[in-house]
């Protein structure tokens, strides 16, 4: 992978909304302070005020933010509202959804058109697809939704592993960045699958990053070029 050691490299304001434990947030944390990812991550947000994704940040030096949904006094809507003013003072070019466990509103994904989200399955290319081919030819349901891991070990499939797709108002069916099978031999419960699986994230979050940063360097290009 390339380095960004350059301190003139120009990075990409990123934010990181993260529900869980942070593995994925400290992948890339790490990735960013080895000068793989040309990120300035300005937060880590959390909707759990116990996520150890907030300790992650702080481990690093990053803002941690807890926005937490007020249930019995508060709207969903009312708290999608204080969600995205959050994540606006930020100012992020990206933002990445690393575990992060609520639905997003439209209104989200019209103030921050690019977000990214790690998904524990094997998605289909075509977002219309509700079944998807494996390397050996067989096909397997494209497992979308929060239970992807124990629906998988419910069905006993043969096959999992992990995608990270743009983010779309219709749940994991955007485009895809990265994805990256699995075999699953017999009698896997679903601990061992959820581990396994996370370690094929740590290597398909940063690869979905850079070819995101490569595309859209190329738009810009593209666009330059246009002007011309």
């Amino acid at each position: 992978m390339p380095h960004y050691d350059d301190p003139a490299t120009q990075r990409v304001r990123a934010t990181i909304l993260a529900s869980g434990a942070g593995t994925n947030a400290r992948n890339v944390l790490e990735r960013v302070a080895e000068g793989v990812l040309p990120l300035a991550v300005g937060a880590v947000i959390s909707n759990d005020p116990h996520a150890g994704a907030l300790d992650v940040a702080r481990d690093y030096g990053v803002e941690a933010c807890a926005v937490i949904w007020q249930r019995a006094t508060e709207t969903r809507a009312a708290y999608d509202t204080r969600l995205i003013a959050q994540v606006a003072r930020t100012q992020p070019e990206l933002v990445l959804l690393l575990g992060w466990m609520h639905l997003l509103p439209p209104e989200f994904l019209l103030r921050f058109p690019d977000v990214l989200n790690v998904h524990p399955a094997y998605l289909p290319l075509d977002p219309s697809a509700d079944r998807v081919a494996m390397p050996d030819g067989t096909t397997i349901p494209a497992l979308r939704g929060a239970h992807a891991v124990r629906d998988a070990v419910r069905a006993g499939l043969a096959w999992s592993g992990a995608s990270v797709h743009a983010v779309t108002e219709e749940t994991d069916r955007g485009a895809i960045y990265v994805r990256i099978p699995l075999a699953v031999p017999a009698g896997t419960d679903e601990a061992r699958l959820r581990a396994e699986i996370r370690q094929l994230e740590f290597a398909a979050v940063p690869a979905a990053i850079l070819r995101w940063l490569a595309e859209r360097g190329r738009m810009r290009e593209e666009g330059e070029h246009g002007k011309r």
